[in-house]
Order: structure tokens, then sequence, then C-alpha cells
């Protein structure tokens, strides 16, 4: 297994000839392109945070993926591109059902309760995580509302 790029044609791989017909032409307005390409590029970014919010992960180069979580990535793709048409008859209960899997495996991940591969190149993105609070060490606190009632 290796990180890779998730390409239309992986994702279009995964995808029935009725989905792949509803995300390739409906519901698009005058001029607009098809909006699978911005789709999936947000959904690998987002997939990219997920790993790089455990410390222990290393993130590929570029804008890839581990191989284990592409069928992740695909599912979450597909669930936002089916989820913008006007009809939901394609959004069937499975579907749902991969999405919710898909996210459940992805906070695993951030978790750092589902292992991933190192990637043979790592990237050079910066990753900068929150800080979090620590309580070193606090006092007990001597003036209490309930000794200071009535001043």
């Amino acid at each position: 297994m290796s990180w890779s790029t998730l390409t239309e044609a992986k994702f279009l791989q995964h995808c029935t000839g009725a989905e792949t017909n509803a995300i390739k032409t409906a519901a698009l307005g005058t001029g607009q392109g098809e909006p699978l390409t911005d789709t999936l590029a947000r959904v690998v970014q987002e997939v990219r945070g997920y790993i790089g919010a455990w410390s222990a992960n290393t993130l590929g180069d570029g804008s890839t993926i581990p191989a284990e979580l592409e069928s992740a990535a695909v599912a979450i793709a597909r669930f936002r591109a089916l989820n913008r048409l006007p009809v939901k008859s394609l959004l069937t209960d499975n579907r749902v059902q991969e999405y919710k899997d898909a996210l459940r495996l992805l906070e695993q991940v951030a978790a750092g309760k589902f292992a991933i591969e190192k990637p043979e190149t790592a990237s050079a993105q910066v990753i900068e995580r929150g800080g979090a609070v620590e309580v070193v060490s606090s006092t007990t606190r001597r003036a209490t509302r309930e000794k200071l009632s009535g001043l």
C-alpha cells in the first residue's frame, strides 16, 4: 500500500452509472462547471487534516492520502457530491452509513486509534496543532461564596 492522489477516475470507479451521470450533469447552473474536482480536492485536504491531527502521523508529499483511507475519502466525496443534488434518491441508507463510517474512521486516525502507513516521501507542509492547556498546579480557594456570604 502506498500514498496516492485521489483522481476523478479512481473516484468514479466506486460509483454506479446513475451516480456518475448525476454527479457530472445534474443541478449545474448556466456556465457552471462540474463541481467534482473541487469536491475531491476539499475531501483530500480534510482527510490530510485528520491525519495531521495525530502528532505521530507524517503527511505524504503533495495532495496524497494513504491507500487505507482512500475508500473513506471516496465515501465522503460521493456523499457530498450526491447531497448537492435536488433529488435525494441516490443517497441510499447504505451510502449514508458509508459516509458516517468514513468520518468515524477519520476520527480514529486523528485520535491515534487507527494506524496509517508512513509515506515514502514526507511532505514539507508544516502542521500547526492547537495548543492545549495543562493545569500544572492549583491552589485551594480560601474565600469562597459560602464563606463570604453576607458581606
